[in-house]
């Protein structure tokens, strides 16, 4: 009987440790994720503000040809800016709500996958442990002499 405890005491601690070890893993594949993601969402940031800026330097340029001037088609990009600007400023709340409801969305999304995955990750660690008692040839024979196993 004070075997059957023993092993039980084992499995329990090797189980918590498990779970510890699983903890550190996910916590340091949280970190990593988040720098990677950080860092090419910075560069990607970049990447397209660069392209914008000289696509609408493009565009300028084009309709300074087409007005034949040499500042109407910066003026015209400017306004546009502009216009896009006050728009921006006098319709923030809106924008604040989508963006909220977007973050909350994609913020849902990956806890409800998280939560899966730590439900079958401690799903496979029980099932480890199971197979674990199931072949141990100590804890079958001390249970088979003493009870029938279930």
């Amino acid at each position: 009987m004070l075997e059957r405890l023993e092993e039980i005491r084992e499995n329990i601690f090797r189980y918590l440790e498990a779970r510890i070890e699983l903890f550190t893993l996910e916590t340091r594949g949280k970190v990593e994720e988040g720098v990677v993601v950080g860092v090419h969402g910075i560069v990607l940031a970049l990447l397209g503000t660069m392209t914008t800026i000289f696509l609408f330097s493009l565009l300028a340029a084009y309709l300074n040809e087409v007005t034949d001037s040499r500042y109407i088609g910066f003026l015209i990009v400017a306004l546009f800016f502009l216009v896009l600007t006050v728009i921006w400023a006098l319709a923030k709340d809106f924008f604040k709500g989508k963006i909220r409801s977007m973050a909350y969305g994609i913020l849902k999304k990956n806890q409800e996958k998280k939560e899966e995955d730590k439900s079958q990750a401690v799903q496979d660690l029980m099932e480890q442990a199971r197979t674990t008692i199931n072949n141990d040839d100590r804890y079958n024979s001390t249970t088979s002499s003493n009870q029938p196993v279930r």
